[in-house]
């Protein structure tokens, strides 16, 4: 009798394997494998941050800032090695230093990679500072990471604002996330979903964070077992319960105050309006920063991250995973190009969407991030930061240092 139940349960598992496949299979047009499409729930910046831990995902690193939306924490069982502002690298410090030029580099998620140290040395963009330049006080260069997962303006704005009396000069490394704004129905500040993740009961209420919370750690179990992980059933399972908790949030009653509500633009605007008002509250924002600067003597450098949709021949595995290129080419673009014209104001801001002209290989691991190495090291970032050392080196009259 055992026995029976026993083959039964296996055809049933066998046959919903089965079934799942073939349906994922027509659905998608090609055969993914299951640990491919676990691996496409989230990107490499997550990937790095979380690793292989089967008990933690990426919304169990964060935590909720006053000023900043989110950051991270360093708590048992899924924290992170943070600094003392919940960021990664050095601590901020709380008064100029003497004994190091100071660089604050921020951004979103590309921003805090190219930032960060590895190899038990500083970043590539410190490194380079430091070869190839002297800085103006005669100190060491030291860059701070104020960069994280899906920030952007005025996340770096407020940032900066904060630290402005301990930095020497500040750098920018942004456009990607913000892009995604221009022409938004929601206001250009509209909060990532991070925020909502660090501070769950803006959106949901206790009975449905519980569901959530369930589901997250199943899916946690799942991808971290060799067996399940590879399950297209699994797979399928979980992304069927994600759907129906989003369209159950979705067809709630509309609140009267919302992350939505609070964030939305006139109903009658059009695309036009709305995506030339986005873009001046982007300009807004880098003009901001370099008042601050000014009025407390820190340098300012603002520099337009890359895409893979520009400036690269992509490799099939690139373009695989470059996302919809062709729906924001164009705009992303235009909004460079609005961006560079601040330079007629005297703000340095720099393009480097030909950053990887010329390079066939392999540079990019998603849609935005670049590949890095276990060790940290990363040929995209060092291009990155060997471009962006020389232009800050002309843009700051930076004396070069005697080979």
């Amino acid at each position: 009798m055992a026995t029976a139940v026993l083959i039964v349960i296996g055809i049933v598992i066998v046959g919903a394997e089965l079934v799942a496949i073939a349906v994922l299979t027509v659905h998608d047009g090609e055969y993914i494998s299951a640990k491919t499409r676990f691996q496409r729930r989230t990107n490499a910046f997550v990937t790095d941050l979380i690793g292989t831990r089967s008990e933690c995902r990426y919304i169990d690193t964060l935590y909720p800032h006053p000023y900043l939306g989110f950051v991270h924490h360093g708590n048992p069982p899924c924290g992170l090695t943070v600094n003392n502002i919940g960021l990664f690298g050095p601590d901020f410090p709380f008064a100029r230093r003497t004994d190091r030029y100071v660089v604050l580099v921020t951004g979103g998620s590309v921003a805090s990679q190219l930032a960060e140290p590895f190899g038990g040395q500083g970043p590539y963009l410190e490194r380079l500072l430091n070869e190839q330049y002297q800085s103006p006080t005669g100190m060491p260069f030291l860059v701070l990471d104020g960069g994280d997962g899906a920030w952007k303006q005025p996340q770096q704005l407020i940032l900066f604002a904060m630290y402005v009396d301990a930095v020497d000069a500040v750098v920018t490394l942004d456009g990607f996330n913000e892009a995604n704004y221009i022409g938004s129905p929601h206001r250009f500040e509209y909060p990532a979903a991070n925020f909502q993740s660090a501070n769950p009961l803006a959106t949901q209420s206790f009975p449905d964070l519980l569901v959530r919370y369930m589901v997250g750690r199943a899916e946690g179990v799942i991808v971290a077992n060799p067996m399940l992980s590879r399950s297209h059933a699994a797979f399928a399972l979980i992304s069927s319960l994600d759907n129906v908790l989003r369209s159950r949030a979705a067809s709630k009653p509309k609140q009267t105050t919302s992350i939505d509500s609070i964030f939305a633009l006139p109903a009658e605007w059009s695309s036009a309006d709305r995506t030339e008002w986005a873009i001046r509250q982007y300009e807004k924002y880098v003009r901001a920063m370099n008042a601050i600067g000014r009025d407390n003597g820190v340098r300012a450098a603002h520099f337009i991250q890359p895409v893979p949709g520009i400036g690269k021949p992509l490799t099939e595995d690139e373009r695989r995973g470059a996302g919809g290129i062709n729906e924001y080419k164009e705009k992303y673009r235009w909004m460079a190009d609005r961006l560079l014209a601040l330079r007629h104001q005297g703000i340095e801001v720099f393009s480097l969407l030909d950053v990887f002209e010329g390079h066939a290989e392999r540079l990019y691991a998603d849609d935005i991030h670049l590949i890095r190495n276990p060790d940290g090291s990363s040929p995209g970032y060092r291009m990155m930061s060997e471009r962006m050392a020389r232009d800050l080196g002309a843009a700051w009259k930076l004396k070069p240092r005697t080979r």
